[in-house]
């Protein structure tokens, strides 16, 4: 009786174990496809196809989404928990660690983004509040991190102002725009979507859309 107990004991744990999907981590995940990392941060430029999924993969990390291109996506937890997401361009995310999930693509478009693990902080003193510039907001903010969002419609400036926090910046719509450092030379670059920048010193500078189009940009600082 005790050995046929501890066979569909051990039967059941082999269940169960077959049962659970294996996990790999993010940056072995073949859709995530690693951008930059510093001790900061580690960005991932993320390509599902239309009707297609990541393997479950593992989040270690707090990290921020940023959303290029509307989409449809469902998370499925290794648990068997699901939530759908209805996400627009230009959404930025906060999601904390550990997660582990895959994302199905519902849309009949491709669903990317860029996404932000945020390996440390540097506990920097908080930043006085910006002064208002045109387009600027707080999208979320809490004790590690800040996103902010920036949207110039051609021919607006943001002024001179200083950011002493170290930042990511990604930049969510296509644009032409006129970034001048103070005591620098002003420079004109055409951004496309999907593109970022790491700040990891302190900056005074201006920025403006000498564009057609609207330039809209999510800056990540890290507190």
């Amino acid at each position: 009786m005790k050995r046929r107990t501890l066979a569909v004991a051990l039967l059941s744990a082999l269940t169960l174990a077959a049962a659970k999907p294996k996990s790999v981590p993010i940056q072995d995940e073949p859709m995530h496809h690693v951008k930059l990392a510093n001790d900061w941060v580690r960005v991932f430029d993320v390509l599902v196809p239309p009707h297609e999924k990541t393997l479950f993969h593992i989040h270690a990390h707090d990290y921020v989404f940023v959303t290029l291109g509307d989409s449809r996506i469902r998370s499925e937890k290794a648990d068997g928990a699901a939530t759908e997401l209805v996400l627009k361009d230009g959404e930025a995310s906060y999601t904390p660690a550990p997660l582990v999930h895959r994302a199905v693509n519902l849309a009949a478009t491709p669903f990317r983004n860029i996404t932000v693990e945020i390996l440390g902080t540097p506990g920097a003193a908080p930043e006085p509040p910006m002064p208002a510039i045109p387009g600027h907001s707080v999208a979320y903010e809490n004790e590690k991190i800040r996103i902010d969002r920036q949207v110039l419609e051609p021919g607006q400036s943001t002024g001179v102002h200083t950011h002493t926090l170290m930042s990511l910046g990604v930049v969510v719509s296509p644009a032409r725009v006129e970034y001048s450092e103070e005591g620098g030379k002003p420079e004109v670059f055409d951004l496309a979507a999907g593109e970022f920048s790491w700040h990891g010193k302190p900056r005074t500078h201006s920025l403006k859309n000498v564009g057609t189009t609207r330039f809209e940009a999510i800056e990540i600082e890290l507190k």
